[in-house]
């Protein structure tokens, strides 16, 4: 498959590295999207496995963080689930269940060489804890995540405190066509996902490459599942929300936090995806200096 390599970056201790795409089949679903972003030089710590969260996919940690990762040396494999990216399964997204989004999440996590650190972003942050002590995994950082407990709590706020801008992206996210959200970041809904320091060009070019989700698997993430504290399992946890999250909350990630005994922190400024935010290196710094920090 196609490859690219990156210029150098020079705002730390880094150097080159390079991207893999592919699309990988199987006989029991959909071919699924991989992007492996690897260091040129020698590896640093545990591989990192990044799930996206609802509307997204691999492309979003691809914009920044992958490479950010792996100018320090750190390789990661971004996945794109079922409907999303460059996976196959858009024709049956509105068939897709949460079930189904685990199976393509501990697919990916077999296609690594050993047990990864998860990064996780929003309904992918659900799917990464309901898999605490069911999957191999030396660590999880959870990046505006949905808490425990699910959708519900979210919905049933952003429901109450934006009714417009909760039916534009909620409702109108899962009409089967690309680019969804394009119209809805565009407008009103823009504050919603993103800082207010993000050009609305970049919000737009974002917003285009959104994909629909599937309405029964966000269905599924409003029904509170067992779920196990990673303090329990000993696995260390990261866990950082972001200042003008109108989605995913402060007392969400704290709630988070404390389930877990977990590590918190807050990006400022930054919206609900500060993976593609202005704040995004900081968010790479912080990850990298908490996997220092927890010998990973």
């Amino acid at each position: 498959m196609p490859s690219q390599t990156s210029s150098t970056d020079r705002g730390g201790p880094q150097g080159g590295y390079t991207v893999q795409t592919r699309v990988v089949p199987r006989p029991d679903g959909p071919a699924l999207e991989l992007v492996e972003t690897a260091p040129d030089g020698p590896r640093v710590g545990a591989p990192l496995l990044l799930i996206h969260g609802a509307f997204g996919g691999a492309w979003m940690w691809a914009e920044h963080l992958g490479p950010f990762l792996a100018r320090r040396g750190r390789a990661s494999l971004a996945l794109s689930l079922r409907g999303h990216g460059g996976s196959e399964g858009r024709e049956t997204l509105r068939e897709t269940t949460l079930e189904d989004y685990l199976a393509d999440v501990r697919f990916a996590l077999e296609r690594l060489p050993q047990a990864p650190v998860v990064v996780a972003h929003s309904l992918g942050g659900l799917l990464a804890q309901r898999l605490i002590g069911r999957a191999q995994m030396r660590g999880l950082a959870l990046v505006c995540s949905l808490p425990p407990e699910g959708l519900a709590t979210v919905n049933l706020r952003t429901a109450v405190t934006e009714p417009v801008v909760w039916l534009d992206a909620f409702l109108g996210a899962t009409a089967p066509r690309a680019g969804a959200m394009a119209g809805t970041v565009a407008g009103e809904a823009r504050t919603l996902l993103f800082s207010e320091g993000l050009p609305p060009a970049r919000a737009r070019r974002y917003a285009a490459m959104m994909t629909p989700e599937a309405p029964r698997a966000l269905g599924a993430a409003n029904v509170p599942g067992p779920i196990l504290s990673a303090f329990l399992t000993r696995l260390p946890t990261l866990v950082v929300g972001a200042a003008q999250d109108r989605l995913v909350w402060r007392a969400c990630t704290l709630r988070t936090a404390f389930y877990h005994a977990a590590r918190h922190e807050t990006l400022d400024p930054s919206g609900h995806f500060p993976m593609l935010d202005v704040c995004a290196d900081t968010l790479g710094r912080r990850i990298v200096h908490w996997l220092e920090a927890e010998g990973l």
